[in-house]
């Protein structure tokens, strides 16, 4: 199986920033099976993250999304965000330190 990353660009309501990176902070303390970990980036205009999370396969990370921890998740972030444009990508390459 190959592994999938998950990016997902976040239009975060006026003022919430902080309050949703805090959230964020405080779910991923908790990492459920299948998901190998992750990391946010908070935009230097503080309007927008992006969150990138890596799982084992594309299947452990539909059984996550359909958990109902996940669920519970996203109504807790919910009131916080404005958009949300989450999309599945398989690595091409990789070059340099970047890990």
């Amino acid at each position: 199986m190959n592994r999938v990353t998950l990016i997902n660009r976040l239009g975060i309501k006026p003022g919430k920033i902080d309050e949703f990176i805090a959230a964020q902070r405080v779910i991923a303390t908790t990492i459920p099976v299948g998901l190998l970990g992750g990391r946010l980036y908070r935009s230097t205009d503080g309007q927008s993250v992006i969150l990138i999370a890596q799982f084992e396969s594309m299947q452990a990370q539909e059984e996550i999304r359909a958990g109902d921890a996940f669920k519970e998740q996203l109504k807790e972030l919910a009131p916080l965000v404005e958009s949300s444009t989450p999309t599945l990508y398989e690595e091409a390459y990789t070059y340099g330190d970047f890990q």
